[in-house]
């Protein structure tokens, strides 16, 4: 005959079915553990002691209850011992294992007395609630002896509290403490075995102690107490929906549809079976959504911040972005990120919150650890406990410097760019199903912006690149073409200087040869004085010479636009390559519109084109030719410049590519390819426009347009 559960035996049975649960659970998680074994056996003694009372509680028969009650009796002798065990197994004293021994021969006799003797245990109260255990003459004695190895359990937690260094051992050990300080008042229970007649609750408190014990082992951490209360809830529903269904419904509801008692308890119990999982998902959800709703906004967030930053650019800030955004949101105590340098094939540590990472942390791509990334795609733990992909332990070491919790892969296009280390979480919550559901395809997120910036980054260093390049062929293509001018620029020098000797040495012989005596003081100083003017003319045209080869070797900066003189500007230019064209045969003949308008250019730059348009036309001519130089204005907006020569010509399958860089006509080894590519980069930086009409055998004509002067000030 089923025993009926009355209202005062209804919680410790609830109580004993949740112990022996957390027991399984405990003891399947890890069989080998000893205080896993030991808890199991602790659950399995309360579970016999709770199920026994509530028994007791709703028997009307004195035998059946003076039966449970020693059984009850017997089981708590076992509890206490199981509590000094546990503190020996979870603190691994050795030392302590003799006194272990003594504690079970001794308890295994209180075995014998409670089921063979009235010593410790002499018949039953009767109380309102129901049947409950009277103490023996000797049970005082047991009372010592048990409050003995439990107060021996607490000692040894709180000594090593005391001296553990390591922070977060010391950390589990607190709260293994905090564990047997909230077991304490379920002594209470023995009250009424001397007749103090109040409904005894203390077994609540062991309960309490197993479930904080059971997440102890298993975990090795400290719980938030959020996660207390949110568990406590779910697992109070579920008893309360269990309880629903199997007491409540096939006692009053069934039985007022004319269904048969035993009938409907069979209805209660599968109707359980069949709604329990959709019920505590159901409570899951609920828990998560109106109690914990602020803790799991970090989810939305997170999810605003992954559309945020597939636009954002700069590697830099990205990498600083999802670092201190994760560490925020997630109340993480780290995190840090390891990105793919592409040049040396590692992984290196590229940005860092809180605890996490090491800035001398670098990975080769060959590593276990990565390699394992880069097979599995999937998180790793770094702690070494159990999770969705476990790391081996032959790479755990290399990993530590990363003080992370999980990695995360952060993949594009079928590459491992980077890893996500995040760091435990400050209330010691675990990750979740529910966590990595959302961090994986974030991670996923973050591996194409990852990608994308490097990218952009790329395209920049490479423009930046480009340009020193292009400014550095600029300048070696004018340093060679100065060279190549030494000659013509010697002579333009020479002569001047050569001019003064001459003055000077005619001087001086006439001085040594008697010539200048008898002239008048007067004589001497006019011839003296000529000599000087003649001088000072030659010295500032070899100083003029100088200046324009100075200026025009200078590199330029930065562009400084102007109101330029094209006529001034060509008359800068001829000097530095007349001579050399005058040896070669090659004339220049300029045709300069009167009254041109200024153009806006930068002065410099426009000398240069000037310089090499004028060089490669000497260059294509076939001695003797003529280069023409011509400027005139179009309308009142614009102004052209044509340099015109009788050379060779271009054909027209190679004038489409005179503009691009290393492309050359000349001989090998007699050019770089570059100087039209710069010429036509001058001209449009200067808002100019280059043009070019040519004909094989007859000769080559560039066109050069820039805005007038006053155009572009009115523009502005």
């Amino acid at each position: 005959m089923l025993i009926e559960l009355s209202k005062y035996s209804l919680p410790p049975a609830l109580g004993a079915v949740a112990t022996l649960g957390l027991g399984l659970f405990v003891f399947l998680n890890n069989k080998r553990a000893e205080p896993n074994r030991v808890l199991a056996m602790m659950c399995l003694a309360i579970f016999i002691w709770l199920a026994a009372y509530a028994i007791a509680y709703s028997t009307g028969n004195d035998q059946l209850a003076i039966l449970c009650a020693r059984s009850a009796c017997t089981s708590v002798a076992f509890v206490s011992l199981f509590f000094y065990h546990f503190a020996v197994a979870f603190l691994a004293f050795e030392r302590e294992r003799k006194y272990l021994r003594q504690g079970y021969l001794i308890t295994w006799v209180f075995l014998i007395g409670f089921i063979f003797t009235d010593l410790l245990l002499n018949g039953t109260h009767r109380y309102y609630w129901g049947y409950y255990s009277k103490a023996g003459v000797l049970h005082p004695l047991y009372l010592l002896i048990t409050y003995a190895m439990w107060f021996r359990s607490f000692y040894l937690l709180f000594a090593s509290v005391r001296k553990e260094s390591s922070p977060e051992i010391r950390n589990k050990i607190k709260y293994a403490l905090a564990a047997f300080i909230i077991v304490a008042p379920c002594t209470v229970d023995y009250l009424p075995k001397y007749g103090f007649e109040f409904y005894p609750f203390g077994w609540t408190f062991v309960v309490l102690f197993v479930s904080v014990m059971a997440y102890v082992i298993v975990r090795h951490r400290v719980l938030d107490i959020e996660v207390v209360i949110k568990r406590t809830l779910q697992f109070a529903g579920l008893v309360g929906f269990a309880a629903f269904l199997m007491v409540v419904l096939p006692k009053y509801v069934l039985p007022l549809l004319g269904i048969p008692r035993g009938l409907a308890e069979w209805i209660g119990i599968v109707a359980v079976a069949l709604r329990f999982d959709w019920m505590r998902g159901r409570l899951i959800d609920l828990t998560d959504r109106y109690l914990f709703q602020k803790k799991y906004d970090y989810k939305e967030l997170l999810k605003k911040f992954s559309e945020e930053v597939l636009v954002v650019l700069d590697l830099k800030q990205l990498v600083q972005m999802t670092v201190q955004t994760l560490s925020e949101k997630m109340k993480l105590e780290g995190c840090s990120l390891l990105l793919l340098n592409k040049d040396t094939r590692k992984y290196e540590l590229v940005a860092a919150k809180g605890t996490n990472g090491h800035p001398l942390v670098v990975f080769d791509e060959q590593e276990p650890f990565i390699a394992l990334l880069k097979e599995t795609y999937e998180p790793i733990r770094l702690d070494e406990r159990s999770g969705k992909l476990r790391l081996p332990s032959s790479v755990s070491n290399r990993v530590k410097p990363l003080k992370a919790e999980w990695a995360l892969p952060m993949e594009a296009r079928d590459n491992l760019i980077g890893v996500l280390c995040l760091g435990k979480r400050k209330s010691d919550e675990e990750f979740s199903k529910d966590d990595f559901d959302f961090l994986q395809p974030f991670a996923h997120t973050l591996g194409i912006a990852m990608n994308n910036a490097q990218l952009v980054e790329e395209i920049k260093q490479k423009e930046v690149i480009e340009k020193q390049a292009v400014v550095m062929a600029m300048q070696s293509d004018k340093m060679a073409t100065i060279g190549t001018l030494s000659a013509g620029i010697n002579h333009e020098i020479c002569n001047p200087l050569g001019i003064v000797k001459a003055q000077c040495e005619a001087f001086l012989l006439d001085a040594e040869d008697g010539i200048l005596i008898g002239k008048s003081q007067q004589d001497v100083l006019e011839r003296t004085s000529n000599i000087m003017r003649v001088a000072l003319k030659q010295i500032d045209r070899a100083t003029a010479i100088t200046q324009k080869l100075s200026n025009f070797a200078k590199p330029v900066k930065e562009i400084r636009p102007e109101g330029v003189s094209v006529q001034e500007e060509i008359g800068e230019v001829l000097p530095l390559v007349g001579h050399d064209l005058t040896l070669q045969k090659i004339e220049i003949t300029t045709e300069i519109a009167p009254n041109l308008p200024r153009i806006w250019v930068d002065r410099k730059q426009l000398q240069e084109v000037l310089f090499n348009l004028i060089r490669n036309a000497a260059q294509a001519i076939t001695p003797p030719g003529t280069i023409w130089v011509r400027a005139h204005a179009e309308g009142e907006q614009q102004v052209r410049i044509e340099i015109a020569d009788t050379g060779s010509g271009i054909s027209p399958d190679k004038l489409e590519k005179i503009y691009d860089p290393f492309f050359t006509t000349k001989d090998p080894g007699k050019g770089t390819g570059l100087g039209l590519f710069i010429v036509r980069q001058i001209v449009e930086r200067n808002r100019g426009r280059i043009a070019v009409e040519s004909a094989v055998g007859k000769g080559t004509t560039f066109f050069l347009d820039f805005p007038a002067a006053a155009r572009t000030l009115a523009a502005v």
